[in-house]
């Protein structure tokens, strides 16, 4: 079980989720809650906050709806109540007032590779395509582009008011396939980094950081915080003769950002 800690400071919440499945991966958090005695259910329900997220993963696009959504309140306020919003290839948060995604990624798309094959002018089309397909007006907001490189290579486009440095709306771009996976709603005060490295490109730095011959990757978990975010990578020998346990494996966390590889745990 992993954890997922959202801290909404501006709001004075504090958010989590429960673990959920991803193919090829996984994606982990925990809800912590403190609801208020007189509570009463929001205006937006969960089924409706399961819709919203998925019209947004497919708004101007022709992808595929994503299935097996599940809602839940990540934080039970009287106030400004979320939902978490969870299936196999994407995570999400619902502001449950008023049915608006605040923030989304789509884990599958997440950068594997540092080769740069789009401009900074495409990635900011797209990105700004991306955000008037799903209805965000920026207004009178100036959008700035900046390019990571590291271990894999990705755009970000935040917009800003004029005179602010201080981002209202972001979204990210795989700089090697031009699609879209992290979008972040800043203005209702979520301080958060959107992961840049891929399921793929986690478990060979996991792979390098243990220095075993002969791992492999066992499994992959994604785990989502807004200010650093990881990978839990799982490798090991894989077991000889009809046993189906590695004879040899090791934890290691991969900062989804920086590539940082920590060795949590080796047998």
């Amino acid at each position: 079980m992993r954890r997922l800690v959202v801290r909404l400071a501006a709001l004075g919440l504090l958010l989590g989720l429960l673990p959920i499945s991803v193919s090829g991966c996984g994606i982990t958090c925990a809800c912590l809650s403190t609801p208020d005695p007189n509570w009463t259910p929001p205006p937006v329900s969960a089924q409706e906050a399961t819709a919203a997220v998925a019209k947004f993963a497919i708004s101007g696009s022709p992808a595929t709806e994503p299935t097996g959504l599940d809602a839940s309140l990540a934080y039970a306020s009287q106030d400004h109540p979320l939902y978490s919003v969870q299936g196999p290839t994407v995570g999400a948060f619902v502001e449950a007032q008023g049915g608006l995604v605040i923030y989304f990624v789509q884990v599958d798309t997440l950068p594997d590779s540092s080769d740069v094959a789009i401009s900074s002018a495409e990635a900011k089309a797209q990105a700004t395509l991306f955000v008037s397909d799903r209805g965000r007006d920026t207004g009178i907001l100036v959008a700035t582009t900046t390019l990571r490189s590291g271990f894999t290579s990705s755009y970000v486009v935040t917009w800003v008011a004029q005179g602010s440095s201080d981002g209202q709306i972001s979204v990210s771009i795989n700089a090697s396939t031009g699609k879209a996976f992290a979008f972040v709603d800043q203005r209702f005060g979520v301080h958060l980094v959107p992961p840049s490295i891929g399921a793929s490109e986690a478990g060979k730095l996991a792979l390098a950081a243990a220095a075993t011959p002969g791992e492999v990757v066992l499994s992959a978990e994604f785990r989502l915080d807004f200010e650093h975010p990881s990978w839990d990578v799982s490798v090991g020998t894989p077991g000889s003769g009809d046993s189906a346990a590695p004879e040899h494996y090791a934890f290691v966390e991969i900062d989804a950002l920086t590539g940082t590889a920590t060795v949590k745990k080796s047998e």
